[in-house]
């Protein structure tokens, strides 16, 4: 996963909760301007403990993979909802 994918998945998972930008700035203490940055791609290293406070907040975590693994049915089936 590259840090872009990494900002379109924090984008879509911030928006199927219904939050602005705004409402994550005020749960997270990240300022909105990182947060569109780490979204729209446009930030080239973020902190780790900056993505673990928004996937916390977000109701995720991080899991590890084996690079160039096939995803597995769970995995997939993750993904469709």
């Amino acid at each position: 996963m590259t840090l872009e994918d990494l900002g379109f998945e924090i984008k879509h998972l911030r928006k199927s909760k219904k939050w602005s930008q705004n409402d994550l700035e005020q749960y997270s203490g990240i300022t909105k301007r990182t947060i569109s940055k780490i979204e729209n791609g446009f930030i080239e290293e973020i902190g780790i403990k900056k993505v673990q406070t928004i996937l916390d907040l977000l109701g995720y975590e991080f899991s590890f993979r084996e690079k160039g693994r096939p995803k597995t049915l769970e995995e997939l089936q993750d993904e469709r909802r």
